[in-house]
C-alpha cells in the first residue's frame, strides 16, 4: 500500500488540535475528580456483581489483606506512599471487627471495598499539565538535539558541529497521514514493543514529533521513586502502575480507570507485552487486560450513541528497534535464570536514580548509533485493517460494520465471553504486525547467523551448556559467516518483497560491509563485545555469547535458521 513517507526535513508535523487546551487529556485533568468518582463507582459495581454476598465479599478482603501484608513485607519500594503501611493497619483493623464476637462493627464490608478502591483510584490517577508539556516540548528536543551531534567522549568540543539530525539518526516509518486522521476521529491507542526502559522516552517523543496530542500511558511505580523522572511523568499523563499488587480489587481499578479514559476520548499508550522482553525476541504472547478495555469501551460507545456518531477506538502497533539496548546483559541474565517464571524477576535498577537516569539517556543518545521506529498498520478493536476515513475492512476487502461484533439476535448485549475472545484476535493481529513492520538490523542479522552457526557446531548440546563454552572454543570462520550472511540476505529481500517485514538501508550493503557495520554498532557500549573479529580476519568470535544470544532472539520467529 503506497502513502506519503515525510522527510525529516518536515518532522515535527504540525499537531492535530493546535490548542492545548482542548486535548483529550486536558480535558480529562480538568475534570480529574468527577472522573475519580466515575471510576471508583463503575468498580464498585463491578465487584458487587462479581461477589455479591457478603461472605464472598469478606473472604476477597481476606485475600487482599493478605497479599498487602506480603507486599508490604517482601518488597517495599521508596515510592510506596509514606502512610501505607498506616492505612492497611487500618483497613485490617475494621475487618477484623467484622468478626469480632459480641461486638457491633462500625463499619461494613462495603465500605470496607469502597476505602480500598478510593485508595487506588487515587494512586492510579494521573494527570496532564499543558504548561510543563509546554517547556518539555522546548527543552528536551534541544537536548536531545545537542547530544545527538555529539561523538561520545566530545560532546562540548562538538556542541554545534555539523551531523546528522535527530530524524536521520531516528527515521520514523508507516502510515502517518492516516494516524493523523484517525486521531481527529476518534480515540487511537498505540501498541508499542519493549525492549529498554528508553522505549517510554522515545514513544513520547514520536508521537510528539507527528503531531498527535499527548498520551495517558502506564508507568511503573518503581519509576516514580526517581525524583527528576517522578516531577515529569506526574505531569505528563503517566498513571501509576503497581506490578505487585495482583490481587482482583487493584486489576479492576486499573482496567476500569483504562476503559474510562478511552471512553473520554484520551489517546493511550498500552505495552502489551506487559513488561521488557528479557529474551531479546519480539513478544509473541501479549498481556491482554488492557487491550481487553479498549474492546470493552468500544461496545460501551455503540451503546450510548447512535450507529452514525459512536466513536471509533483504533489501535496502531509500534516498533522500536535499537542496535543494542543497554540493559541486555541484565535482561538476558534475567530471561535464563528465571525463563518461565516472571513474576519472580526482580526489577533491574538501571533507572533507581535520577542520575542513572540522565546516563543512561545521554550514553545511548551519544552513541554514534541509530535506531528504527516504524508504525504497523492502523486496526480497528478487533484487529480489522482500517481506511482513512475510519472504516473497518475484512480479510477479503470487505467493508464491515464493527458495531455488528458485539450484537446477539439483533440487539447490543454484554458477553465477557466473546469480549475476551475477541481481545485475544487482537493481541495475534498486533504480534502479526511487530514481525511485519519489524525494521532488520545490520548488528541483529550478524548476530543471528553468527550465533547459529555456533549452535550448528555444537548440535549436541543444549542451550546452557552451549553459552558456558569456552573462549577458545568459540571461532566463527569468516568464510562460513560470509556465506552464511549471503544466504540471509537473500531470503530477507525475498520477504520484504512480499511484505513479510522491513529491512534497513544497510541490509543492502555488500557482505563485509554488513558484518562491519552491525558488528561497530553492537559493540558501541558492552564491555565485553557480543562479536568480534580476529586480528588476521580468518575468524569470528565472542566475549559474551549471552549478548550474541540476546541479540540474535530479535529475529526469532521468521523461520530463518535453515538459511544458515
Amino acid at each position: 500500500m503506497s502513502y506519503r513517507v515525510f522527510s525529516p526535513q518536515e518532522y515535527p508535523l504540525p499537531y492535530i488540535i493546535e490548542d492545548l487546551n482542548e486535548w483529550p487529556i486536558t480535558r480529562l485533568t480538568e475534570k480529574r475528580e468527577e472522573f475519580v468518582r466515575q471510576v471508583e463507582e463503575s468498580v464498585y459495581q463491578k465487584l458487587k456483581a462479581k461477589y455479591p454476598t457478603e461472605k464472598e465479599l469478606k473472604e476477597e478482603l481476606s485475600k487482599i489483606l493478605y497479599q498487602e501484608k506480603i507486599r508490604l513485607t517482601l518488597t517495599p519500594w521508596k515510592a510506596d506512599p509514606k502512610d501505607e503501611r498506616q492505612f492497611w493497619n487500618n483497613v485490617k483493623s475494621k475487618y477484623i471487627q467484622l468478626d469480632a464476637l459480641n461486638k457491633e462493627s462500625e463499619t461494613t464490608p462495603d465500605e470496607i471495598t469502597r476505602e480500598i478502591i478510593y485508595r487506588y483510584t487515587n494512586e492510579i490517577v494521573g494527570k496532564f499539565d499543558p504548561k510543563i508539556f509546554s517547556l518539555a516540548r522546548i527543552v528536551l528536543p534541544q537536548f536531545f538535539g545537542r547530544i545527538l551531534k555529539a561523538a561520545p567522549g566530545k560532546w562540548f568540543k562538538t556542541i554545534s558541529a555539523n551531523a546528522k539530525t535527530i530524524h536521520e539518526k531516528i527515521p520514523i516509518t508507516g502510515n502517518v497521514e492516516k494516524i493523523r486522521a484517525l486521531a481527529k476521529q476518534g480515540t487511537v491507542i498505540v501498541a508499542p514493543t519493549h525492549f529498554s526502559n528508553m522505549d517510554s522516552i522515545m514513544v513520547g517523543w514520536v508521537l510528539n514529533e507527528v503531531g498527535l496530542p499527548a498520551f495517558l500511558y502506564g508507568a511503573g511505580l518503581n519509576l516514580f521513586s526517581i525524583k527528576i523522572l517522578s516531577s515529569f511523568m506526574s505531569n505528563l499523563g503517566a498513571y501509576k502502575v503497581d506490578r505487585r499488587k495482583k490481587n482482583g480489587f487493584y486489576l479492576e481499578t486499573l482496567k476500569t480507570y483504562s476503559r474510562e479514559a478511552i471512553q473520554s476520548g484520551a489517546h493511550s499508550i498500552f505495552f502489551p507485552g506487559g513488561t521488557r522482553s528479557r529474551s531479546g525476541s519480539l513478544e509473541k504472547r501479549l498481556k491482554l487486560g488492557l487491550l481487553g478495555t479498549a474492546v470493552e469501551a468500544q461496545k460501551n460507545h455503540y451503546k450510548h450513541f447512535n450507529k452514525e456518531t459512536a466513536p471509533k477506538v483504533f489501535v496502531v502497533p509500534l516498533i522500536i528497534n535499537y542496535h543494542f539496548v543497554l540493559e541486555a546483559e541484565s535482561l538476558i541474565n534475567d530471561y535464563l535464570k528465571e525463563t518461565g517464571k516472571e513474576k519472580f524477576l526482580k526489577e533491574n535498577d538501571e533507572y533507581s536514580t535520577s542520575y542513572k537516569m540522565i546516563k543512561f539517556i545521554f550514553k545511548f543518545l551519544s552513541a554514534s548509533s541509530s535506531l528504527a521506529i516504524s508504525f504497523g498498520e492502523p486496526m480497528d478493536v478487533i484487529g480489522n485493517n482500517v481506511d482513512m476515513n475510519g472504516d473497518s475492512y475484512n480479510q477479503l476487502g470487505h467493508k464491515i460494520d464493527v458495531r455488528n461484533y458485539f450484537v446477539t439476535n439483533g440487539e447490543l448485549t454484554d458477553d465477557q465471553q466473546r469480549e475476551d475472545e475477541y481481545t485475544r484476535m487482537l493481541g495475534e493481529k498486533i504480534v502479526g504486525q511487530y514481525f511485519k513492520y519489524n525494521v532488520v538490523l545490520t548488528s541483529h542479522l550478524v548476530c543471528f547467523a553468527s550465533f547459529e552457526l555456533l549452535r550448528k557446531k555444537y548440535k549436541s548440546v543444549d542451550l546452557y551448556t552451549l553459552l558456558r563454552t569456552p573462549p577458545e572454543d568459540i571461532k566463527i570462520p569468516a568464510t562460513e559467516l560470509n556465506e552464511a550472511i549471503e544466504r540471509l540476505k537473500e531470503r530477507l529481500k525475498e520477504m520484504n518483497k512480499n511484505n513479510e517485514v522491513l529491512l534497513s538501508p544497510e541490509i543492502r550493503f555488500t557482505t563485509d560491509k554488513l558484518i562491519e557495520h552491525g558488528m561497530t554498532n553492537i559493540n558501541l557500549y558492552h564491555a565485553h563485545s557480543p562479536l568480534e573479529k580476529s586480528t588476521d580476519g580468518s575468524y569470528y568470535y565472542s566475549e559474551d555469547l549471552k549478548l550474541l544470544y540476546y541479540y540474535h532472539n530479535r529475529l526469532e520467529g521468521y523461520n530463518l535458521e535453515k538459511q544458515v
